[in-house]
């Protein structure tokens, strides 16, 4: 065999064999030279005697660098990975263990959900886990794709399914995609564990083989991380998508990832399923809040629920209201939608995927305050979208990225957000209308593609004084209140500044209705504030 790995049992060996070495160390150090240095490094003794047992010919004593890498030790004491199966006795011969105690046995080696997430408390998704477990287990599906929005709960159903489908099959692994790894270190991986450490390269066939060979559980998470049309490196995980999908074998793929890519779309069908995660219904989120200590009456959960319905944003609101010590009542009476620096950051990462198109038709939604219509959307977006653009473009955020809802509660669909996304776009919104316009007024450029051109702050079809005003309160006075603030002004010079946009518009001779309209919005705002100050 060319490698071991450590048995979550043998993990435990090793700690207290570890100890008892060091102490073993300390003492004979003390008696050699007096004392403990301070920066006495531990991880030194294992190096040096495992170098001393694998190469014995040479002198150890005096150097600093060791026939195994410290990384090598800590993959073995942490049970992360398998290493190659000399220095793997080696370290238990330094530890005085027997290396077929602590190395995993042939059941052990079947299975591997070292990049797995841990899962402690799982609630809901009763008819999602049995219509999943029905695709892979009785109808054998090759390929089944789990999709949603970041933190919708993807990987932990995935996990709580794999705990519960494991004994059906005789091989199962978990690869984390996190950080886009190359497709050969995943080869490598899947090549090594499914022989079971004999090999250590090998090509797409021979995992084929594999799956042929025996029933297997492959799970890749965070797919989107990969996705990347430029990429060779997701040429060649495609390609392997591709065949796991299309060719006869016994095994399965269960693909997580954001999105869902041209790729796994087109192959859709029998034996390739795809399940699109939506927000978790009313029971499902109230019992994550009581797991989580929150108690309140129905009525005060559900509207928590409601407010925060994204499963990762729940528990994380939740937590946050327990660490006050705040009645629930008293926390949505005097806020509306809570939305932090951690939870922005988390919804950046995820409009950082988005396309150009894709995040312009999202302002037009979060503009519309969720009352968005189709109708609406092909008046309000005409100077940006053709009509099949805007239908393709709507279809992909459902449907692929889930990132837009459809309301049919209502005689006629609204298209909506989620509270918080809504709450997160707005802001976004108006930071990238403010920084625009700043820039403007600071060049005297204008480059065509700034937000307030391709986008209007106050819809007008149909003529609704109610979301006007809504408009104005959140999208208009924001915008202007940070002018003022990044250019260190009052209303009156800010109107000036403005003015001067106006005729930087007028000189283009093009029609920029939306960016005329606008900077007139925020003039007249800066009017009324002016005479709102006498």
């Amino acid at each position: 065999m060319l490698s071991l790995k450590v048995s979550q049992s043998g993990k435990l060996f090793i700690k207290k064999a570890r100890i008892k070495k060091i102490e073993q160390a300390k003492k004979e150090r003390i008696e050699a030279v007096g004392k403990i240095e301070k920066a006495w490094d531990t991880d030194e003794i294992f190096l040096r005697e495992a170098s001393k047992i694998l190469e014995p010919h040479k002198n150890w004593d005096n150097t600093e660098i060791f026939a195994v890498a410290l990384a090598t030790w800590k993959r073995f004491r942490e049970a992360r990975q398998p290493i190659k199966a000399d220095t793997f006795k080696a370290f238990c011969q330094v530890l005085n263990l027997k290396w077929e105690d602590v190395a995993e046995n042939d059941v052990e080696r079947r299975k591997n959900l070292s990049e797995a997430p841990e899962i402690f408390n799982f609630y809901g998704r009763t008819k999602e886990l049995a219509e999943i477990q029905q695709w892979l287990i009785k109808e054998r599906c090759r390929l089944v794709v789990i999709h949603g929005i970041g933190g919708i709960g993807k990987s932990a159903l995935a996990r709580h399914l794999v705990d519960k489908i494991a004994d059906k099959y005789d091989y199962l692994i978990w690869l984390s995609l996190t950080s886009a790894p190359p497709f050969l270190e995943i080869l490598i991986k899947l090549i090594h564990f499914l022989s079971k450490g004999e090999k250590e390269s090998g090509d797409i066939s021979q995992i084929i083989q594999y799956l042929d060979n025996y029933k297997c559980l492959i799970v890749m998470d965070g797919w989107e991380e990969v996705a990347d049309d430029d990429s060779e490196d997701y040429a060649n995980y495609s390609v392997f998508v591709d065949r796991v999908a299309k060719e006869a074998h016994k095994s399965s793929l269960l693909l997580l990832s954001r999105t869902i890519t041209p790729n796994i779309e087109i192959l859709e069908g029998k034996l390739v399923r795809l399940k699109r995660l939506k927000v978790l219904d009313y029971e499902e989120a109230t019992k994550i809040l009581r797991a989580e200590g929150i108690y309140a009456t129905d009525s005060e959960l559900e509207e928590f629920s409601k407010r925060y319905s994204n499963p990762w944003i729940l528990k994380r609101i939740a937590r946050k209201v327990q660490n006050v010590s705040l009645d629930l009542s008293d926390f949505l009476e005097n806020t509306s939608i809570y939305v932090d620096d951690v939870i922005t950051e988390f919804l950046d990462q995820q409009f950082q995927e988005l396309s150009k198109v894709e995040t312009t038709l999202i302002y037009w939604v979060a503009l519309r305050r969720n009352s968005a219509t189709w109708h609406q959307l092909v008046q309000d977006s005409h100077q940006v979208f053709s009509y099949n653009q805007l239908f393709k473009v709507l279809d992909d955020l459902i449907a692929k990225r889930s990132f837009i809802v459809k309301n049919t509660e209502d005689i006629t669909t609204l298209y909506i957000l989620d509270p918080v996304i809504l709450k997160y776009t707005t802001e976004r919104f108006v930071k990238e209308n403010s920084r625009e316009i700043f820039q403007v007024i600071n060049s005297k450029k204008i480059d065509y593609s700034e937000l307030f051109i391709i986008h209007s702050f106050i819809t007008e079809y149909p003529k609704d004084e109610e979301l006007n005003q809504e408009q104005i309160r959140r999208i208009v006075k924001p915008i202007q209140k940070m002018l003022l603030t990044e250019l260190r002004i009052q209303e009156q010079d800010l109107e000036e500044e403005l003015k001067q946009v106006l005729s930087l518009l007028k000189d283009k001779e093009l029609s920029l209705e939306y960016a005329y309209q606008n900077i007139s919005y925020l003039i007249s705002a800066c009017k009324k504030s002016s005479l709102e100050d006498i």
